[in-house]
Protein backbone atom coordinates (compact mmCIF):
# COMPACT_ATOMS: atom_id res chain seq x y z
CA UNK A 1 0.00 0.00 0.00
CA UNK A 2 1.27 3.82 -0.92
CA UNK A 3 1.64 5.65 2.17
CA UNK A 4 -0.78 9.08 1.85
CA UNK A 5 1.62 12.00 2.75
CA UNK A 6 0.52 15.23 4.45
CA UNK A 7 1.14 17.76 6.97
CA UNK A 8 1.38 16.42 10.61
CA UNK A 9 -0.68 18.72 13.66
CA UNK A 10 2.10 19.24 14.95
CA UNK A 11 3.64 20.71 11.54
CA UNK A 12 -0.06 22.39 11.04
CA UNK A 13 0.78 24.29 14.30
CA UNK A 14 3.99 25.35 13.91
CA UNK A 15 2.34 26.85 10.75
CA UNK A 16 0.14 28.67 12.26
CA UNK A 17 2.34 30.23 14.85
CA UNK A 18 4.63 31.44 12.33
CA UNK A 19 1.81 33.01 10.99
CA UNK A 20 0.53 34.66 14.07
CA UNK A 21 3.89 35.24 14.48
CA UNK A 22 4.87 37.47 11.28
CA UNK A 23 1.28 39.17 11.53
CA UNK A 24 2.11 40.49 14.76
CA UNK A 25 5.16 42.06 13.48
CA UNK A 26 3.77 42.87 10.14
CA UNK A 27 0.22 44.63 11.60
CA UNK A 28 1.73 47.59 14.05
CA UNK A 29 3.98 48.29 10.64
CA UNK A 30 0.91 48.73 8.52
CA UNK A 31 -0.99 50.57 11.22
CA UNK A 32 1.51 53.54 11.42
CA UNK A 33 1.78 53.32 7.38
CA UNK A 34 -1.90 53.78 7.26
CA UNK A 35 -1.82 56.76 9.68
CA UNK A 36 1.20 58.70 7.80
CA UNK A 37 -0.59 58.20 4.48
CA UNK A 38 -4.05 59.58 6.64
CA UNK A 39 -1.56 62.45 7.44
CA UNK A 40 -0.28 63.28 4.16
CA UNK A 41 -3.66 63.64 3.18
CA UNK A 42 -5.02 65.86 5.80
CA UNK A 43 -1.80 68.06 4.97
CA UNK A 44 -2.90 68.45 1.49
CA UNK A 45 -6.58 69.03 2.45
CA UNK A 46 -5.54 71.53 5.62
CA UNK A 47 -3.22 73.11 2.37
CA UNK A 48 -6.15 73.79 0.44
CA UNK A 49 -8.47 74.61 2.90
CA UNK A 50 -5.83 77.52 4.27
CA UNK A 51 -5.77 78.82 0.67
CA UNK A 52 -9.49 79.24 0.47
CA UNK A 53 -9.76 81.65 3.45
CA UNK A 54 -6.64 83.62 2.36
CA UNK A 55 -8.02 84.42 -1.02
CA UNK A 56 -11.68 85.17 0.50
CA UNK A 57 -9.64 87.93 2.18
CA UNK A 58 -7.77 88.62 -1.64
CA UNK A 59 -11.39 89.05 -2.77
CA UNK A 60 -13.01 91.30 0.29
CA UNK A 61 -10.91 94.15 0.77
CA UNK A 62 -8.90 92.03 3.31
CA UNK A 63 -11.42 91.22 5.62
CA UNK A 64 -10.93 87.95 7.41
CA UNK A 65 -13.95 85.37 7.40
CA UNK A 66 -15.37 84.98 10.46
CA UNK A 67 -14.15 81.74 12.59
CA UNK A 68 -17.61 81.26 14.32
CA UNK A 69 -20.49 78.92 13.30
CA UNK A 70 -24.20 80.16 12.39
CA UNK A 71 -27.38 78.94 11.00
CA UNK A 72 -26.98 81.66 8.64
CA UNK A 73 -23.15 83.38 7.18
CA UNK A 74 -24.62 86.33 8.37
CA UNK A 75 -26.49 86.07 11.42
CA UNK A 76 -25.33 88.38 13.75
CA UNK A 77 -23.19 87.67 17.23
CA UNK A 78 -22.29 89.63 20.33
CA UNK A 79 -18.28 90.11 20.32
CA UNK A 80 -16.60 91.27 23.55
CA UNK A 81 -14.70 93.81 22.04
CA UNK A 82 -17.64 95.78 20.48
CA UNK A 83 -20.46 94.60 22.54
CA UNK A 84 -22.80 95.43 19.52
CA UNK A 85 -24.21 92.07 17.25
CA UNK A 86 -21.77 92.04 14.48
CA UNK A 87 -22.78 89.78 11.57
CA UNK A 88 -20.11 86.39 11.62
CA UNK A 89 -19.91 86.25 7.83
CA UNK A 90 -19.43 82.31 9.16
CA UNK A 91 -16.90 80.14 6.85
CA UNK A 92 -18.92 77.00 7.67
CA UNK A 93 -22.26 77.51 9.06
CA UNK A 94 -24.28 74.59 12.00
CA UNK A 95 -25.51 71.71 9.99
CA UNK A 96 -28.79 71.64 8.75
CA UNK A 97 -31.60 69.77 6.74
CA UNK A 98 -31.74 70.34 2.97
CA UNK A 99 -35.36 71.67 3.95
CA UNK A 100 -33.86 74.36 6.24
CA UNK A 101 -34.13 72.92 9.97
CA UNK A 102 -31.58 73.54 12.72
CA UNK A 103 -29.86 70.48 13.29
CA UNK A 104 -27.29 72.02 15.90
CA UNK A 105 -27.80 69.14 17.78
CA UNK A 106 -28.20 65.31 17.31
CA UNK A 107 -27.13 65.97 13.51
CA UNK A 108 -25.58 63.50 11.13
CA UNK A 109 -22.75 63.45 8.48
CA UNK A 110 -25.19 64.56 5.57
CA UNK A 111 -26.22 67.78 7.76
CA UNK A 112 -23.61 68.77 8.91
CA UNK A 113 -22.14 68.62 4.59
CA UNK A 114 -25.34 71.11 4.49
CA UNK A 115 -23.96 73.50 6.92
CA UNK A 116 -20.49 73.30 5.63
CA UNK A 117 -22.26 74.16 1.85
CA UNK A 118 -23.57 76.96 2.88
CA UNK A 119 -20.51 79.09 4.45
CA UNK A 120 -18.93 81.65 2.45
CA UNK A 121 -15.44 79.75 1.77
CA UNK A 122 -17.31 76.78 0.01
CA UNK A 123 -17.19 78.46 -3.48
CA UNK A 124 -13.49 78.63 -3.08
CA UNK A 125 -13.57 74.64 -2.14
CA UNK A 126 -16.35 72.80 -3.75
CA UNK A 127 -14.65 69.82 -2.99
CA UNK A 128 -16.29 68.08 0.79
CA UNK A 129 -13.59 66.15 1.45
CA UNK A 130 -11.18 68.99 1.66
CA UNK A 131 -13.20 69.67 5.32
CA UNK A 132 -12.03 66.23 6.55
CA UNK A 133 -8.93 64.27 7.76
CA UNK A 134 -9.41 61.02 6.84
CA UNK A 135 -8.02 59.50 9.71
CA UNK A 136 -11.06 61.28 11.31
CA UNK A 137 -14.08 58.31 12.52
CA UNK A 138 -16.31 60.70 14.80
CA UNK A 139 -19.26 61.21 11.84
CA UNK A 140 -19.13 56.52 12.31
CA UNK A 141 -20.41 56.74 16.32
CA UNK A 142 -22.08 58.86 18.88
CA UNK A 143 -20.26 62.06 20.33
CA UNK A 144 -18.40 61.62 23.33
CA UNK A 145 -19.77 64.25 25.19
CA UNK A 146 -23.60 63.07 26.30
CA UNK A 147 -27.18 65.07 25.84
CA UNK A 148 -26.51 65.70 22.05
CA UNK A 149 -27.29 62.66 19.74
CA UNK A 150 -26.73 62.11 16.25
CA UNK A 151 -22.86 61.27 15.22
CA UNK A 152 -19.53 62.97 16.37
CA UNK A 153 -18.37 64.97 13.48
CA UNK A 154 -17.61 65.60 9.86
CA UNK A 155 -15.92 68.59 9.65
CA UNK A 156 -12.22 67.92 11.10
CA UNK A 157 -10.63 71.45 11.34
CA UNK A 158 -11.75 74.85 13.17
CA UNK A 159 -10.58 78.34 12.49
CA UNK A 160 -8.90 79.80 15.62
CA UNK A 161 -11.01 82.26 17.55
CA UNK A 162 -8.39 85.16 17.37
CA UNK A 163 -8.60 85.26 13.13
CA UNK A 164 -12.46 87.26 13.81
CA UNK A 165 -13.75 84.60 15.80
CA UNK A 166 -14.54 84.06 19.14
CA UNK A 167 -13.02 85.74 21.95
CA UNK A 168 -11.92 85.73 25.50
CA UNK A 169 -11.85 88.54 27.90
CA UNK A 170 -7.75 88.05 27.56
CA UNK A 171 -7.73 89.17 23.60
CA UNK A 172 -9.47 90.97 20.79
CA UNK A 173 -9.52 89.05 17.33
CA UNK A 174 -8.01 90.01 14.37
CA UNK A 175 -10.58 91.17 11.28
CA UNK A 176 -8.23 92.24 8.40
CA UNK A 177 -5.48 89.88 7.42
CA UNK A 178 -2.81 93.34 6.94
CA UNK A 179 -2.93 92.87 11.03
CA UNK A 180 -1.30 89.68 11.11
CA UNK A 181 2.63 89.68 11.53
CA UNK A 182 4.73 86.80 10.71
CA UNK A 183 1.83 84.89 8.89
CA UNK A 184 4.81 82.11 8.39
CA UNK A 185 4.30 81.46 12.29
CA UNK A 186 0.79 82.38 12.95
CA UNK A 187 -1.37 78.83 12.49
CA UNK A 188 -5.16 79.46 11.79
CA UNK A 189 -6.75 76.11 11.03
CA UNK A 190 -6.44 74.01 14.32
CA UNK A 191 -7.64 69.85 13.57
CA UNK A 192 -9.93 69.47 16.46
CA UNK A 193 -11.88 66.82 18.58
CA UNK A 194 -14.81 68.42 20.11
CA UNK A 195 -17.06 65.95 21.56
CA UNK A 196 -20.12 67.09 21.34
CA UNK A 197 -21.48 66.68 17.67
CA UNK A 198 -19.51 68.64 15.34
CA UNK A 199 -16.56 71.27 15.95
CA UNK A 200 -19.03 73.80 17.52
CA UNK A 201 -17.52 77.94 16.81
CA UNK A 202 -13.63 78.45 16.82
CA UNK A 203 -10.93 77.13 18.42
CA UNK A 204 -9.40 79.44 21.36
CA UNK A 205 -6.21 79.42 23.59
CA UNK A 206 -5.76 82.20 25.99
CA UNK A 207 -2.62 84.07 24.91
CA UNK A 208 -1.86 85.50 28.44
CA UNK A 209 0.86 83.24 30.28
CA UNK A 210 -1.61 84.43 32.93
CA UNK A 211 -4.51 83.09 31.74
CA UNK A 212 -6.81 79.29 31.76
CA UNK A 213 -5.50 77.45 28.56
CA UNK A 214 -7.80 76.26 25.80
CA UNK A 215 -11.14 75.79 25.71
CA UNK A 216 -11.66 72.27 23.00
CA UNK A 217 -9.74 68.99 22.67
CA UNK A 218 -7.28 69.21 19.96
CA UNK A 219 -7.04 65.70 17.55
CA UNK A 220 -4.73 63.71 17.88
CA UNK A 221 -5.32 61.38 14.91
CA UNK A 222 -1.69 60.51 13.50
CA UNK A 223 -0.03 59.05 16.19
CA UNK A 224 -0.33 61.53 18.98
CA UNK A 225 0.23 64.20 16.46
CA UNK A 226 -2.58 66.95 14.50
CA UNK A 227 -1.56 69.00 11.69
CA UNK A 228 -1.88 72.83 11.72
CA UNK A 229 -2.82 74.90 8.64
CA UNK A 230 -0.94 78.19 8.55
CA UNK A 231 -1.47 81.89 7.64
CA UNK A 232 0.82 82.06 4.68
CA UNK A 233 -0.72 78.51 3.06
CA UNK A 234 1.43 76.04 4.73
CA UNK A 235 0.59 73.08 7.24
CA UNK A 236 2.78 71.37 8.96
CA UNK A 237 2.61 68.22 11.28
CA UNK A 238 3.06 69.30 15.28
CA UNK A 239 3.46 66.01 17.93
CA UNK A 240 1.94 66.63 21.25
CA UNK A 241 4.30 65.69 24.31
CA UNK A 242 2.41 66.68 27.49
CA UNK A 243 -0.23 63.61 28.85
CA UNK A 244 -2.89 65.92 29.77
CA UNK A 245 -3.14 67.10 25.93
CA UNK A 246 -3.33 63.59 24.67
CA UNK A 247 -5.58 62.66 27.29
CA UNK A 248 -8.39 65.28 26.58
CA UNK A 249 -8.19 64.65 22.93
CA UNK A 250 -8.36 60.75 23.15
CA UNK A 251 -11.77 61.30 25.36
CA UNK A 252 -12.91 64.42 23.38
CA UNK A 253 -13.39 66.49 26.40
CA UNK A 254 -14.31 70.34 26.30
CA UNK A 255 -13.80 72.59 28.53
CA UNK A 256 -10.55 70.75 29.24
CA UNK A 257 -7.12 72.57 29.66
CA UNK A 258 -4.31 71.16 29.58
CA UNK A 259 -1.36 71.75 32.60
CA UNK A 260 0.16 75.76 32.39
CA UNK A 261 3.28 76.14 31.74
CA UNK A 262 3.85 72.67 29.57
CA UNK A 263 5.19 72.95 26.04
CA UNK A 264 1.99 72.27 24.43
CA UNK A 265 0.43 75.20 25.64
CA UNK A 266 3.20 77.48 25.80
CA UNK A 267 3.63 76.39 21.97
CA UNK A 268 -0.09 77.06 21.47
CA UNK A 269 0.23 80.52 22.67
CA UNK A 270 3.43 81.51 21.49
CA UNK A 271 1.97 81.29 17.89
CA UNK A 272 -1.53 81.45 18.12
CA UNK A 273 -3.00 84.87 15.91
CA UNK A 274 -4.98 88.03 17.59
CA UNK A 275 -5.14 91.33 17.78
CA UNK A 276 -3.93 92.64 21.31
CA UNK A 277 -3.90 91.49 25.02
CA UNK A 278 -6.92 93.46 26.96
Amino acid sequence: MRKKSGFTLIELLVVIAIIALLLAIILPSLKIAKQQAQAIVCLAHLRQVTTGWYLYADENDGNVVGANTTFNPLDKRGFVSTGDNTETYAWVCTPQTESGNNKSSGSTAEEEQVGIKKGLLWPYMEAMDVFHCPGDKRFLKAPTIGGYGGTGGYRSYSIVGGMNGEEWVYYTRLTKISGMKSPGDKYVLVEEADGRGYNINSWIVDPDTGGSGWTDPVAIWHNERSNLGYADGHAEKHRWVDDGTIEAAREGKTGASVTLGDKDIDYMRRFYPYDQLR
